[in-house]
């Protein structure tokens, strides 16, 4: 993720405003901060925003219990 250069008056503004403490990284994408900082993202936005669900869905899909298929389509 890039961020643009911001101004001091829009930090101190995200700071006040938002919780940036309880965020990993400090900030949220998601947030303020995200839709006026960001100015690029590489890669998958569901693997930036947390868990990269495009991955997890076919390994849970060919998971196997004592031999048997979890019931998951795989497509």
């Amino acid at each position: 993720m890039h961020f643009r250069a911001l101004s001091p008056a829009e930090i101190a503004f995200y700071v006040a405003t938002y919780q940036p403490l309880d965020k990993a990284g400090a900030y949220g994408a998601q947030d303020w901060l995200g839709l006026v900082g960001i100015d690029r993202l590489e890669g998958s936005y569901f693997n930036v925003m947390g868990l990269p669900t495009h991955r997890v869905w076919p390994a849970l899909a060919a998971f196997q219990v004592g031999g048997a298929r979890t019931g998951l389509p795989t497509q």
